[in-house]
C-alpha cells in the first residue's frame, strides 16, 4: 500500500524549530460478528487483545490511540449481554494488554444498542476520557472532545461523536467550528478529526448510513476542514482500510482532504462496492485499499520534513 507511506500536507503556520518525530495510532470496529458463533461479550477478543499486543511493542512508542467506534456489538438477539458488561469488558482487556497506552475510545452505531441515550457509555468511559485531560465539546459532554497530546501543543485531536439522539448522522457544527477557532488562536499546526462514520460512502455502507444522509450538513462539515487547514479526517464504520481523497473546485487547487477510512481490528470484513452516491460535486479519489486484513494506521508528525510533515502507514496484524 505504497499511498498509506505519504502525502502532502499543508500545515497551517511554518515550523518554527525542530522537533523529534512522534506518532499516534488510528483503527476501529473491533466488535464480533453477531452472525457466527458470536462472543457473548460483543467483542472480538483475540483481535483486540492481538492489536493491543501488536500497537504496545511499536517503536517508538505511540504517544495515544484513537479508536474510532464500534468497540463492542452491543445488546442485541444474538449478543444479550448487557451493554455495561460489554464496555466492563472491553475496558478489562485494555487494562490487561495496554496499561501505559494512552486511549481514546469514540463511540460508534453499536454503541448505542442497549444504551440509546448514552448515559451507560458516559459513566463508563468518562474516567478513562478525563485521565488523558481531554476537553469536551460545549453541549457534547462525555461524548465529542478535543486533545493535544502531551508535549505537542502544536497538533490538535478532535473527537466528534454523530450518535446524539436527534443528531445522528451528524456533528455539532458549531462546537466543532467553536474547537477550530480555538486551534487557530493557539497556532495548531496539525489539525487531525475523527468520528465513527464516514463523510462519503466508500466501501459499503451507502449514502443512507453516513454523513451522506443529510448532503448539506456534510458539506458544511468538510468545507470547515477545508477552512481551518485540516488535512485528514479519519473515520471507521466500513470494515476495511480505505484512503479517498477529497477536492471540491470552490477549494484552492492546491489542497486536499484525505479521509481514511479503517476499520479493521476485528469485525467481520465488508464487500468494496466503491465509490458510488450523490457526491453534490466534491471530486473523490482513491488512493488506496485495502480489505479483508486487519490492521492499524500509525500517523507520524516530522514537522523537519517541511514539505510532508505527516505520514500515514497502514500496519496489518494476525491473531495469533
Amino acid at each position: 500500500m505504497r499511498r498509506f507511506l505519504a502525502v502532502c500536507v499543508i500545515s497551517l503556520v511554518a515550523v518554527s524549530a525542530s522537533a523529534a518525530p512522534w506518532s499516534f495510532v488510528v483503527t476501529g470496529d473491533g466488535r464480533t460478528d453477531p452472525k457466527h458463533s458470536p462472543d457473548p461479550t460483543g467483542i472480538n477478543q483475540p483481535a483486540l487483545t492481538n492489536l493491543l499486543r501488536a500497537v504496545t511493542t511499536l517503536q517508538p512508542t505511540p504517544t495515544f490511540m484513537m479508536f474510532t467506534g464500534d468497540l463492542v456489538s452491543g445488546t442485541n438477539l444474538r449478543v444479550t449481554m448487557p451493554i455495561a458488561r460489554q464496555f466492563q469488558a472491553w475496558q478489562d482487556i485494555v487494562k490487561s494488554e495496554a496499561t501505559n497506552l494512552a486511549l481514546l475510545p469514540l463511540r460508534g452505531n453499536h454503541e448505542t444498542y442497549g444504551d440509546p441515550d448514552g448515559a451507560t457509555w458516559k459513566a463508563m468511559f468518562n474516567p478513562m476520557l478525563a485521565a488523558n485531560n481531554v476537553t469536551y465539546l460545549s453541549g457534547e459532554e462525555g461524548f465529542s472532545f478535543y486533545y493535544s497530546p502531551p508535549g505537542h501543543p502544536e497538533a490538535l485531536m478532535i473527537a466528534l461523536d454523530q450518535f446524539m439522539p436527534g443528531n445522528i448522522h451528524r456533528v455539532n457544527l458549531d462546537a466543532l467550528e467553536s474547537a477550530l477557532n480555538k486551534a487557530k488562536a493557539d497556532n495548531v499546526k496539525h489539525i487531525f478529526v475523527f468520528a465513527h462514520e464516514m463523510a462519503f460512502t466508500c466501501t459499503s455502507h451507502g449514502d443512507s448510513d453516513n454523513m451522506a444522509a443529510y448532503p448539506d450538513e456534510r458539506d458544511k462539515f468538510v468545507n470547515l476542514l477545508q477552512k481551518y487547514g485540516c488535512q485528514y479526517f479519519f473515520a471507521g464504520h466500513d470494515h476495511a482500510c480505505d484512503w479517498m481523497a477529497i477536492r471540491h473546485p470552490n477549494w484552492p487547487t492546491n489542497y486536499v482532504l484525505n479521509q481514511i477510512v479503517c476499520g479493521t481490528a476485528g469485525a467481520p470484513f465488508y464487500a468494496d462496492k466503491g465509490y458510488y452516491g450523490d457526491h453534490h460535486g466534491f471530486d473523490l479519489k482513491r488512493l488506496d485499499h485495502r480489505g479483508n486484513t486487519l490492521g492499524y494506521l500509525v500517523v507520524t508528525v516530522d514537522d523537519d520534513k517541511k514539505d510532508n510533515p505527516v505520514t500515514v502507514n497502514f500496519v496489518p496484524f494476525t491473531v495469533k
